[in-house]
């Protein structure tokens, strides 16, 4: 299994990204992860040369995958376990 990362800031730009890749890597899904953070970041204003902060998402989607080519299924599952009844 192999794992494919994509990271942004925009979360417009990170969907393209990744319906890119799946469209032209024709491969077999077996997990995907998204994960938000909140950053803080400090820059120049470029007309008056002030520090401000800047605030924003930070996005990254994991996918885990298997080669088109390959015959082996994902090894992971969405099942859960049973629950336990007393």
């Amino acid at each position: 299994m192999k794992v494919k990362t994509f990271l942004g800031a925009d979360a417009a730009v990170v969907d393209s990204q990744v319906n890119g890749w799946l469209a032209k890597s024709k491969v077999h899904v077996c997990r995907t992860s998204t994960a938000f953070k909140r950053f803080r970041d400090k820059g120049k204003d470029a007309l008056t040369g002030r520090t401000f902060d800047r605030h924003g998402v930070g996005i990254a989607i994991s996918i885990w995958y298997e080669p088109a080519t390959s015959q082996s299924t994902c090894g992971w599952s969405a099942k859960t376990r049973p629950k336990r009844t007393t």
